[in-house]
């Protein structure tokens, strides 16, 4: 990049941030937050939320006319209390109290359950606690929202392939859901420790979503769309940092070991001598959605990730653009090689990228969505067009609401993700999404889809919405990495496993308000067939989780 573009950036970024500064509100919605960001896309398909917000890049930022108050009368008109919120310097600031939230899990057999940030993959009965507050002074917002999280991590029935020891008892402090940013007009650049979530799924996203803790990173975003002559866009770039808790099992690693070593490039095996705690991972991210103007409630996305080791990075040679921000080019490999091709090359980042697609139909309370990721970029162009298909996998989904009497609604939702290799791993094995290159985890846990690696999932939920008030039911079945990693050799073995691994689960979903307490439950019983692959090792685990928020 040459000097007249670099100034042109820093000419934009400063006409971004330094004009139209004004009072803002605080803050975010945070993603998982089960009053309110579960919420959000009923109320866009009730036509109570504007279907101009793509939802696509959340946390959603509560921004503009929209406030904490009005959000939950969208909810519940019958709901009348008001937010704590006290006005600061003579009404120039204001600061807010976040929901308290106690949560808590139990697995009875093995460990189950996934977006639940904090949580680990666990057996047995593990707790979270978060509260905090927001202030907004002029431009300047903060946000503190800490979660502590206890599990009691006992061992749990494992096999070679799947599961290990654990390391016993788990407490940890997490920064969870705070931040501290400038706001100016539509954006917003600060330091932030949210969890973040990409694309337009439901239950699982292929690049972003809560399964892992929140993980540190500088962001620059947009706070509500920004129009244009041809339509809506909505963005996000972020530079974060990725660590590891080396007293965790890792979820890449099928929960098979408790560290990743970084001499090697699949992780495998510990040759030393290395501070796994220090040897930390660089992520740069990228997501933009756009909303023609001739095409209301249409959304298409953009979503990449590259991530490395930071000492590779460092002692790469290369500008700093290409060192810290590689989303904003070339996304072949010939551009950006990782693995062990340091004889051409001298940086190792690890890419994944998706297209997402979100179509509202507000008249009829309908969406249909859908995310198409790659995890292994292409050599080049004509590698992509020859094997389009190649390291993929996709999300398809849809959500209809039904309108009942008094305000009632029927709500069927069904989303099928698919991690699992298609089928040229008989002549070019892709490997497992997140697995490569000190792994897409923070903490040990998957950034993206957290139900199991290289694992298949259909969800079909019916819920009836009475306000805050909703209860529902739950089919949930996972066929587990049906086609293992190295799926293509032998060739004559065609790949596939010979036992399979399948959970099918049924559960309900309750949620009540009573006053200013919001109780969520869900309860489901999961038969897993042949797990851990062994034949015959049919089992039951009971899987129960209940969050409890009090609205201040």
């Amino acid at each position: 990049m040459n000097q007249v573009s670099k100034c042109s950036l820093l000419v934009f970024y400063s006409f971004i941030f330094f004009t139209n500064i004004s009072f803002v509100n605080a803050q975010t919605v945070p993603v998982g937050l089960h009053s309110l960001d579960d919420a959000l896309r009923e109320l866009q398909l009730q036509g109570k939320l504007d279907a101009k917000y793509s939802l696509a890049a959340r946390p959603f930022f509560v921004d503009g006319g929209i406030t904490t108050d009005s959000l939950y009368a969208l909810i519940d008109s019958s709901h009348l209390s008001r937010v704590i919120r006290t006005r600061l310097f003579n009404g120039a600031g204001v600061m807010e109290v976040l929901p308290l939230s106690v949560s808590s899990q139990f697995n009875s057999h093995h460990p189950y359950g996934w977006n639940q940030a904090g949580f680990i993959q666990a057996k047995g009965f593990q707790s979270m606690v978060s509260a905090g507050i927001c202030t907004a002074i002029g431009p300047l917002s903060i946000q503190f929202k800490p979660e502590y999280v206890y599990a009691a991590n006992p061992d749990f029935d494992h096999a070679n392939g799947y599961g290990a020891p654990t390391s016993g008892s788990y407490k940890r402090l997490l920064p969870g859901q705070s931040s501290i940013r400038l706001n100016a007009g539509v954006a917003s650049l600060g330091l932030s420790s949210e969890n973040l979530w990409w694309g337009p799924g439901i239950f699982n996203s292929l690049l972003m979503s809560n399964n892992a803790p929140g993980f540190w990173h500088l962001t620059l975003n947009s706070r509500r769309p920004l129009q244009t002559g041809i339509g809506n866009f909505e963005w996000q770039l972020i530079a974060g940092k990725l660590t590891e808790d080396t007293s965790v099992l890792l979820e890449n690693k099928n929960l098979t070991a408790t560290y990743y070593n970084p001499q090697t490039y699949g992780g495998e095996g510990y040759s030393g001598p290395y501070d796994l705690k220090q040897k930390w991972r660089y992520l740069n991210g990228l997501t933009i959605s756009y909303n023609p103007k001739w095409v209301k409630g249409l959304f298409l996305g953009l979503n990449r990730v590259g991530y490395a080791y930071q000492d590779n990075i460092a002692n790469s040679g290369l500008d700093f653009f290409h060192k810290y921000l590689p989303t904003l080019f070339g996304g072949f490999r010939q551009n950006y090689a990782y693995g062990n091709d340091t004889a051409s090359h001298t940086i190792r980042y690890k890419q994944i990228v998706s297209f997402s697609m979100r179509f509202l139909f507000p008249g009829s309370h309908t969406e249909c969505y859908a995310e198409y990721g790659l995890h292994d970029n292409a050599y080049n162009l004509r590698d992509f067009a020859l094997d389009p298909q190649y390291a993929s996998a996709y999300t398809l989904g849809f959500k209809k609401l039904m309108p009942l009497k008094r305000q009632r609604w029927l709500d069927l939702t069904a989303e099928l993700t698919k991690l699992s290799q298609p089928t040229d791993y008989l002549v070019r094995t892709a490997g497992y999404w997140y697995a490569y290159q000190g792994g897409y985890t923070n903490q040990s846990r998957i950034i993206g889809a957290g139900f199991g690696m290289g694992s298949n999932m259909q969800t079909l939920q019916l819920t009836h919405i009475s306000g805050f008030n909703q209860w529902g039911l739950l089919l949930q079945c996972i066929q587990h990495d049906p086609v293992p990693a190295n799926a293509g050799l032998p060739l004559a073995s065609l790949g596939l496993r010979a036992t399979k691994w399948s959970d099918v689960s049924l559960g309900i979903k309750l949620q009540h308000k009573w006053n200013s307490f919001l109780l969520n439950l869900q309860v489901q019983g999961v038969s897993s067939a042949n797990y851990t692959w062994q034949p015959a090792n049919n089992t039951f685990n009971f899987y129960g989780l209940a969050n409890l928020v009090y609205l201040w």
